[in-house]
């Protein structure tokens, strides 16, 4: 009997599995590299929607300690609100979009694609350390920290949808759109589609 060939569907998510726990691992080791970038952008885009807001950004191990300008009171007095965040929850996506990458043949990280890939998703995480930021100040904090925000009601309804879709759904689609655009030709190929033949001149 002839031997079936091998499904490249099957075998390219095969290779993928082989790199997840290598990256994964990689990933968790050097969080801190991976969060700082996303933490520094993150703190720019709510500065400028709020002046001021952010005043200094802290790695204490793999948790992000964000000091913001707002006040409460304290066991010692008037003091800054600290908000601690786990930066790994939105940048998960990473190892996965490098196995991905990974598993096509020399797509390394010499191959500037891969590259592109990782850095398109910083926006994605920084949106993500954002709206977690904003939806502790305005939700998890008490009124005291809250009603130092000048929020209105459409506003405070704008960061719980911003957080829901920053944690829930925006890390999948994400990675996901970056993969197929950076990847098109192999999942075309993976997916059976011919390029389009380019029609020949007229006589």
């Amino acid at each position: 009997m002839p031997r079936r060939k091998s499904d490249p569907l099957l075998a390219y998510f095969g290779k993928t599995l082989l790199w997840l726990p290598l990256f994964f691992l990689l990933w968790y080791y050097l969080a801190a590299f991976f969060s700082v970038p996303a933490a520094l952008l993150a703190k720019g885009c709510i500065n400028l929607m709020f002046s001021g807001l952010v005043e200094t950004l802290e790695m204490n191990g793999r948790e992000l300690e964000v000091i913001t300008a707002l006040m409460v009171n304290t066991e010692k007095g008037r003091g800054n609100v600290v908000v601690s965040l786990n930066p790994l929850i939105y940048s998960w996506n990473i190892p996965v979009l490098l196995a991905l990458c990974f598993a096509v043949e020399e797509q390394y990280f010499s191959n500037p694609k891969t590259l592109l890939a990782v850095i398109a998703l910083l926006p994605l995480h920084a949106f993500g350390i954002g709206a977690d930021l904003l939806a502790s100040l305005a939700f998890k904090l008490g009124p005291e920290v809250a009603g130092q925000l000048p929020l209105q009601s459409w506003q405070h309804e704008a960061i719980a949808l911003a957080y829901q879709f920053g944690y829930l759904i925006l890390p999948v689609v994400g990675a996901s759109a970056i993969w197929l655009v950076s990847q098109y030709p192999v999942v075309s190929r993976l997916a059976g589609i011919r390029p389009r033949e380019s029609a020949s001149p007229s006589d």
